[in-house]
């Protein structure tokens, strides 16, 4: 988890040193912290059913 986050960081500072509006480098960390929670989300789902139904 971490690691992703670290790794949208690394990625908004690249897409600032090529003078990107600070408002793009936002938008990008915003969706990767959004996708970042649906995916522990979804996987705390699988875990707490352990059914294979959850997944359709």
């Amino acid at each position: 988890m971490n690691s992703l986050i670290l790794t949208s960081l690394s990625i908004s500072d690249f897409l600032e040193t090529l003078s990107f509006t600070i408002t793009y480098v936002d938008c990008f960390m915003f969706v990767c912290i959004f996708m970042l929670f649906v995916f522990i989300n979804k996987k705390s789902a699988i875990n707490k059913n352990n059914r294979p139904e959850v997944l359709v």
